[in-house]
């Protein structure tokens, strides 16, 4: 065995990828939640790469690196920061090599895109609502003075078309007198402040959201950039971490409902499934459609609103 190891010839059960150093691929995400560490890890190890991840919610850099030439290999992010990408021709039509990705996706989400190509991978979707503590409809919460909180997610376009609906709805002077505050998505779970609201995912439809565009659907999930140098190997690591064995193992320690038809193990309750989005309300929901790459500039100058 040792002469022949020295001669060239792999010694009985070594890999020859072993040998081999692990393919760098450089991953932006708006959160971490999408792409966590542990994950991350599994992945590097059965495919032999090793990520360089940066987290971020800066427009203006993933615009850059998208554009660049290389660009980062791959990115996760809302529906919307896709379309915007997609609409410059900036992303990888993922169908024309790999539709059997496509095929995962449930057709109601298949929708949600910005032209005939599927440049968007979804994975994740959640119908949001503002919670109270007091179980009160969202105009009664804004007239109770005693309840001061506002946690509001920390998504710059959510917050605006927040914002801009309130101030034609005529309720911007009452909104103003909460304390609003910003939640990022890994905060999702933690408890309803004593005396306020939170936004955060309905599992059931709410009679108490009287008040129209509370609620909204966001979908998240990813994209491959057109100049990405290693796009074959990005859409292996997305055929992996789509497969129902691991997004079934993995899709109830976050706050999300899977966007994957293929997830419906036992274990995965009913209104976390992608066909429970047929048994919601839509009607007067937001469904954000591309990047307002003013958002915070607008919040700040408009609102007072500074993130």
């Amino acid at each position: 065995m040792g002469v022949g190891f020295l001669h060239g010839v792999l010694p009985q059960g070594l890999s020859r990828s072993y040998f081999i150093s692990p393919t760098k691929i450089q991953v932006f995400t708006t959160d971490e939640v999408f792409f966590p560490l542990e994950i991350r890890k599994e992945l590097e190890d059965e495919l032999n790469v090793k990520f360089s991840v940066t987290i971020t919610r800066d427009w203006d850099a993933i615009l850059a690196n998208t554009v660049a030439s290389p660009a980062v290999d791959l990115i996760f992010l809302p529906s919307y920061w896709a379309n915007t990408l997609a609409h410059q021709d900036l992303l990888l039509d993922i169908a024309q090599t790999r539709k059997q990705l496509q095929n995962r996706v449930a057709s109601d989400f298949l929708s949600i895109k910005s032209t005939g190509a599927f440049h968007f991978f979804p994975f994740y979707w959640m119908k949001t609502g503002i919670q109270t503590s007091k179980h009160e409809s969202f105009a009664d919460f804004l007239k109770n003075k005693s309840e001061s909180f506002l946690l509001l997610l920390a998504d710059e376009d959510l917050l605006l078309k927040h914002f801009q609906l309130w101030k034609e709805q005529g309720l911007l002077d009452e909104v103003a007198q909460k304390k609003v505050l910003t939640l990022q998505l890994d905060q999702l779970n933690r408890d309803l402040p004593e005396e306020g609201a939170m936004e955060g995912p309905l599992t059931q439809e709410s009679k108490e959201l009287t008040t129209s565009f509370v609620s909204a659907l966001l979908v998240w999930g990813a994209a491959i950039p057109v100049n990405s140098p290693n796009k074959e190997l990005v859409l292996e690591i997305l055929e992996t971490l789509s497969s129902s064995e691991r997004q079934e193992r993995t899709l109830l320690q976050t706050p999300f409902n899977s966007a994957f038809s293929t997830v419906t193990a036992n274990s995965i309750p009913l209104n976390r499934r992608a066909d429970f989005i047929r048994d919601l309300r839509l009607k007067d929901t937001i469904i954000l459609e591309t990047k307002d790459q003013e958002a915070k500039n607008k919040l700040r100058n408009e609102f007072n609103l500074i993130l």
